[in-house]
C-alpha cells in the first residue's frame, strides 16, 4: 500500500484520501497497511530470562499475551529512550 501510494510512511488520512470505503468497512486491513512499514524488532531471550519477563507481566498485568507483551515492550523502550536521549 506504501508503494502504491508512493510514501514509505503512510497514515490513515493518506488512505482515507485514496481509498476512503476501506477505512470505513475494513478498518483492521487500513490499520494491517498503516502498520506495514513499521519497525519491527525480533527479540530470542534466555529460557530464563524468558520466563522472568512472563511472570513479570503477569504480576503488572495480570495475563500473558500479545496485548500485555506489547504494553510491557513500549514501557521498556520508552524507559531506555528517556534515559539514553
Amino acid at each position: 500500500m506504501s508503494e502504491w501510494l508512493g510514501k514509505s510512511r503512510i497514515e490513515e488520512k493518506d488512505i482515507q484520501k485514496s481509498m476512503p470505503s476501506m477505512v470505513k468497512y475494513f478498518p483492521m486491513l487500513t490499520r494491517y497497511y498503516v502498520d506495514n512499514q513499521k519497525l519491527r524488532i525480533n527479540l530470542a531471550l534466555p529460557y530464563d530470562m524468558g520466563e522472568e519477563f512472563k511472570l513479570a507481566v503477569i504480576k503488572t498485568y495480570g495475563a500473558f499475551n500479545p496485548t500485555n507483551v506489547r504494553k510491557a515492550s513500549m514501557e521498556a523502550i520508552d524507559h531506555w529512550i528517556e534515559t539514553h536521549l
